[in-house]
């Protein structure tokens, strides 16, 4: 084999998120008839697989798939390795080694004299068939194949990948450092009515799911694992991240964007979108950000007053708590937390704030519990945290809109399930859904019903799915959750 250049990124982390190898080559690097012959065969496969996976024959998809593997390493990356062309120089390889060694998204490459292999790991929101075309786009001189090759990677495969190519580089003489970079706090979400919630979507081979909180990645693994494509939305970068990590093996059927679920029907229509077989959103916080004491939900560690699930919204829990006025302080302990102590406690934090800035999660919980003593296992602060979370996030308001806007997204026969965590939620979730699900309406005033122009959904559950047993002694975070599915007309 012979090999002009080799790069690993020795400063990048290794993979976790969704990572996929390219390989380029050169028009004429191969023979017509060669190119011609793979393309047949592999079509043929390609139809093979559509058909297993109608079927949902999934040993026979995974021996077409690596049948598929050995077919183009046979056709195409063997014969690129040897390939006597040899017309990508020195000078040209040094210039598109540059160039990749400037894109955030490349972890390593491998160059031979008329190809190159890129292994790369999705950032920002960018697509593999974007980045692609910038690479070749930025050696205009070259003239590159019309369909390159492109492989979905696990994290693991990535890996052992980016370290063949460090080790190539080593037994080059290349010069290397060691990557230090410290390793994120770990995004683990125990996911609640995960097989209620899914199975009342229908995941199959050939439908479109939307996960409109994406989160750890928990339904949406089990939608992709039933076949299901998955579009998944989440404000939080690290959810994002995670769930790239966790989910990178089911490639091109996942898609994740980043945005707010209140604009799910914007975002799925700006990516080409117009219609779904279904849509599911877990309200409420997740797991690692109750946890993580550093993101400012939790009364029970230090941290900053923060709440915000999307880090750069621009307010903050400490930008309510130390410039609302009183009776606004009131109002959202009293609307989004039902706090009977609302008045008090809003006067008792205006007095504090008076002598200090209220910057701090137990700052702010302590004093709570000076105006209302602890009774009973639950801590005074929750209600208030719980109201200042859904403020700082807009949460209701977000729910309102995702409801008003999802039907819109639907097919015919396409369903809305909502996991809800609190009264305020579900209450919101239950009334709309009874709106929608109205054949009829009446007043005391009309002498008859009337047809409701806004029917357009049956009821799936005529009342809320909640945890079982079993769930309940392995996560008592789901004590609360209540689940309820509606079905388009």
């Amino acid at each position: 084999m012979s090999k002009v250049a080799t790069q690993s990124h020795a400063a990048a982390s290794p993979p976790g998120g969704t990572c996929y190898k390219v390989l380029v080559w050169e028009d004429g690097a191969l023979p017509a008839e060669q190119l011609e012959a793979w393309q047949t065969a592999r079509r043929d496969l390609l139809a093979r697989m559509r058909d297993a996976g109608i079927k949902g024959a999934r040993g026979t998809l995974a021996k077409l798939g690596d049948a598929l593997r050995e077919l183009s390493a046979e056709c195409i990356a063997k014969p690129l390795d040897t390939c006597a062309a040899a017309s990508l120089s020195l000078t040209r390889v040094g210039a598109l080694a540059a160039k990749l060694q400037r894109e955030e998204a490349v972890l390593a490459y491998r160059l031979t004299p008329c190809s190159a292999t890129i292994l790369a790991e999705l950032v920002g929101e960018e697509g593999i068939d974007t980045l692609v075309n910038r690479w070749t786009a930025s050696t205009p001189e070259l003239q590159w194949c019309a369909t390159p090759l492109v492989e979905a990677l696990s994290p693991a495969e990535a890996a052992e990948w980016q370290e063949s190519c460090r080790a190539e580089q080593n037994e080059a003489g290349a010069d290397t450092e060691s990557d230090d970079e410290g390793a994120a706090t770990p995004f683990h979400h125990v996911t609640v009515l995960r097989a209620e919630a899914v199975e009342a979507l229908q995941p199959a081979v050939g439908r479109v799911l939307v996960d409109a909180t994406l989160g750890g990645g928990g339904h949406s693994e089990l939608m992709l694992e039933q076949g299901a494509t998955v579009w998944g939305i989440d404000q939080d970068p690290a959810a994002r991240k995670a769930a790239r990590k966790r989910l990178a093996a089911y490639g091109e059927r996942l898609h994740i964007v980043a945005g707010n679920f209140r604009n799910a029907a914007t975002l799925l229509r700006e990516a080409g979108l117009d219609a779904v077989d279904g849509i599911l959103a877990d309200i409420g916080i997740s797991s690692p950000q109750v946890d993580q004491a550093e993101r400012g939900f939790s009364f029970l560690a230090e941290g900053p007053l923060d709440m915000r699930m999307n880090p750069a919204a621009p307010r903050s829990a400490a930008d309510i708590v130390n410039t609302a006025a009183e009776s606004e302080l009131a109002d959202i302990l009293w609307q989004y937390g039902e706090e009977r102590a609302s008045r008090a406690i809003a006067r008792r934090i205006v007095q504090e704030r008076a002598k200090a800035p209220i910057t701090t999660t137990t700052q702010l919980a302590d004093i709570i519990a000076s105006v209302l003593p602890r009774k009973g296992k639950q801590h005074p602060a929750t209600r208030s945290f719980q109201a200042l979370r859904i403020a700082v996030n807009d949460e209701l308001g977000a729910l309102d809109a995702l409801l008003e806007s999802g039907l819109g997204l639907l097919k015919s026969g396409g369903r809305f399930a909502i996991i809800t965590f609190h009264s305020l939620e579900d209450r919101a979730v239950k009334r709309y859904f009874d709106r929608v699900t109205r054949p009829e309406i009446d007043r005391p005033e009309w002498p008859a019903p009337r047809p409701n122009p806004e029917y357009a959904a049956r009821l799936v559950t005529r009342k809320p799915i909640v945890a079982g047993e079993a769930e309940l002694a392995a996560n008592p975070r789901a004590r609360s959750a209540k689940l309820r599915v509606i079905e388009k007309l």
